[in-house]
């Protein structure tokens, strides 16, 4: 796992790596913000909402 630097608490953590079905999430485990989430085998990446 990658460690980052989350824009919404500031905090350096370990990002959570979540899939459901085809869809990866990479999120903040403290906060929940998501990173980046994208569908496997598509070639591109979903940029995040909110």
């Amino acid at each position: 796992m990658a460690r980052r630097t989350c824009q919404n608490c500031k905090q350096v953590v370990d990002e959570v790596l979540t899939r459901e079905g085809n869809k990866v999430i990479k999120s903040c485990p403290r906060c929940g913000y998501t990173f980046v989430s994208y569908e496997v085998g598509k070639g591109y990446i979903v940029p995040p909402r909110g």
